[in-house]
């Protein structure tokens, strides 16, 4: 596979996919740091108050490294940044790309309690960890290396779902319980839609896969979501929900 660093000449095919995968990734991590700091509404308690908080800065801050290293490749990020902050319910689809469920009026259908805050992070996470997790052994060595911090602290996020989610059962006992519980299945299926379709064998994967830029097919990835989001349901003595269907549209 071919590489190419910061400041290489690229050929205009694979200039193009790059911007446009990293496009979507910037402006779907900075959309979704601004609907985590909604969920602040949820915190119960100081110390879940300042692990949200953190977690809301890390996701700006994934976006904020995905534009850094966008904007060498002639992108105007700071106006991309600019209508996010200035349309955060509603952005233009035709001046940034944000994934459907990031977008405010699907995520608010999805939060109605702090037991909801701890699932996503526990069920969604997972997701994120396996997609984004791919992308460090990119082609192109500026995204390889901004993704292996992102997937240190996408970890992170979901280290911080399944301790939220004890913190929920410490606290609420089996009332808290049953709301972990039957959150679980309206996340499995974000998170199981999150990779995209396993039979989209779409002109534009194939470019990604070829150019190095995408590196394991949404089978591979939504197989390692399972694995992952198993491990961790389990580790909290929760029931992993029977033929959930993946949700691809994430719009609720």
């Amino acid at each position: 596979m071919k590489t190419y660093d910061a400041g290489d000449t690229l050929p205009d095919e694979y200039k193009k996919a790059l911007i446009d995968l990293l496009a979507f990734q910037a402006d779907s991590e900075f959309a979704g740091g601004q609907r985590v700091a909604e969920n602040m509404k949820y915190a119960t308690r100081p110390e879940e108050a300042y692990r949200l908080a953190k977690k809301h800065m890390e996701e700006i801050g994934h976006g904020w490294y995905c534009y850094a290293i966008l904007e060498p490749l002639g992108i105007d990020v700071n106006s991309r940044v600019q209508h996010l902050v200035e349309n955060p319910d509603n952005p233009d689809p035709s001046k940034v790309r944000v994934i459907n469920g990031f977008r405010k009026e699907n995520w608010s259908l999805m939060f109605d309690s702090w037991a909801d805050v701890a699932m996503f992070s526990t069920v969604v996470t997972p997701a994120a960890v396996a997609f984004l997790g791919q992308y460090r052994e990119s082609s192109y060595i500026p995204w390889r290396k901004v993704s292996e911090r992102i997937w240190q602290e996408e970890k992170g996020h979901l280290a911080f779902g399944v301790w939220a989610a004890r913190r929920v059962i410490e606290f609420e006992g089996d009332e808290g319980r049953a709301k972990l519980q039957a959150a679980i299945e309206k996340f499995m299926k974000m998170g199981l839609g999150f990779p995209g379709r396993p039979d989209d064998e779409s002109e534009h994967f194939g470019k990604y896969f070829e150019y190095g830029l995408k590196v394991k097919s949404a089978q591979q990835i939504q197989d390692e979501y399972m694995e992952i989001v198993s491990e961790r349901l389990n580790e909290l003595e929760l029931e992993i929900p029977k033929n959930v269907e993946p949700d691809y549209d994430m719009r609720f």
